[in-house]
């Protein structure tokens, strides 16, 4: 693609939102047809995994870090703008921000009840300002998005909220603040989950009906030339493992699969030199921050980036190099094709992949050499401390073949 031409990006990252809420990520409990619909003109990443259940954390992976070989500064450098709206106003005072042209003004919206209607919820708020900020996207530009998603109000109205609910069901109740502490199975009343659930249904309803405007505008000539990365930086756990939400308390609790595994969507521009990389799912181990490496490739030009999806979508697999990380406090994930291990001093938690999806049995008692051996990896990646990928680097196979 030569210079001349116009390189876009939109990258819509939307708080708190696991892959487990999705249909097309095989999700049952309620439709989301926009949702579907992206997934069907992109490159869908069924493995993608969070690389910290904190958001500012996360976004260091998002961003990177504030020296000379920032993305954002390269592609600024390279003559790009790089622009951002946000309604989480720390996003603001990361160490990368300042490498944003512009931060485009926030008007806020704060809901203490259900609205009246969608048009008044704050996700609709947030959704009218992203969608007049894609129309006004000037070429050359990188714009992105980031709302809070279900870390906002949860303010779906009660109409919404009932048409979820089965008719023996109790009455949705009309509290808005995102739901966070621990939850019993045994002892808790299950009709407060089932409320949580409820009405993060509806605000998952409201979020898809707001990303098919979204899309609408990306099947204009703007999609012919803009990059559309759906993102989230972490899930929303609802009872599972013992957790609503998320705080500072529960760090082991927050490295299971309903917090990490997030959805990661790349829509490429309607070209013929990208029709194969559509409507395609990746099984390969990666984390939201693979991102911006394939943004830097596109905005340096138009192969790079083509030839780094396809490498991920049609290559042989290498699961003896692929590992996915999370750290949480003091607590770290570690993940491969074959296995997960929580560890957090003599605490941890072992599970078989892809079997365990819902990460339910624990079988580091049963499998001690494979936990003695994971650890032995997460300690020699990390003697420097930080994580160091050496030269050569490979899993053993015990640790990367998945059991059949």
């Amino acid at each position: 693609m030569s210079r001349s031409e116009i390189r876009n990006a939109v990258v819509l990252v939307i708080d708190r939102l696991g892959a487990d809420l999705l249909g097309a990520y095989g999700s049952t409990l309620f439709e989301t047809p926009n949702f579907n619909r992206l997934a069907a003109q992109s490159l869908l990443f069924d493995q993608a995994i969070a690389s910290s259940p904190h958001l500012m954390d996360a976004y260091d992976q998002f961003w990177g870090g504030s020296g000379e070989k920032n993305w954002l500064a390269q592609i600024g450098e390279a003559g790009y703008s790089p622009v951002m709206l946000s309604d989480a106003p720390e996003l603001s005072t990361h160490a990368s921000a300042k490498y944003f042209d512009r931060i485009l003004p926030f008007e806020k919206l704060s809901n203490d009840r259900p609205a009246d209607c969608i048009e008044q919820t704050e996700l609709a708020h947030f959704f009218a300002q992203a969608t007049q900020a894609i129309s006004s996207l000037e070429e050359g530009s990188c714009l992105w998005l980031h709302s809070r998603g279900l870390s906002g109000a949860w303010d779906a109205p009660l109409k919404l909220r009932t048409q979820l609910a089965d008719s023996e069901d109790p009455e949705p109740p009309h509290w808005c603040g995102p739901p966070s502490g621990w939850f019993d199975a045994e002892n808790d009343d299950p009709d407060q989950l089932l409320s949580y659930q409820q009405i993060c249904a509806a605000q998952v309803t409201l979020i898809d009906d707001f990303l098919g405007v979204v899309l609408d505008l990306m099947e204009t000539d703007l999609g012919k030339s803009t990059v559309l990365c759906l993102l989230s930086p972490r899930g929303y756990p609802l009872g599972e493992h013992g957790i609503v939400g998320g705080d500072s308390s529960n760090y082991f609790e927050q490295c299971h699969g309903e917090t990490l595994h997030v959805p990661m969507m790349i829509r490429v521009p309607d070209r013929q030199c990208y029709n194969s990389l559509r409507s395609l799912r990746c099984g390969a181990l990666v984390q939201p921050g693979f991102v911006s490496q394939l943004l830097q490739d596109w905005f340096a030009g138009d192969e790079p980036m083509q030839q780094s999806l396809k490498n991920l979508a049609f290559r042989l697999p290498e699961k003896n190099k692929e590992i996915a990380w999370t750290k949480s406090g003091d607590v770290n994930a570690m993940q491969t094709h074959a296995w997960k291990l929580i560890i957090d001093g003599d605490r941890n938690s072992l599970y078989v992949k892809p079997d365990d999806r819902w990460e339910i049995n624990d079988v580091s008692r049963r499998c001690p050499s494979i936990v003695a051996s994971m650890e032995s990896v997460m300690k020699n990646l990390t003697e420097s401390g930080t994580i160091v990928w050496p030269e050569g680097f490979e899993l053993s196979r015990e640790l990367a073949d998945r059991l059949e």
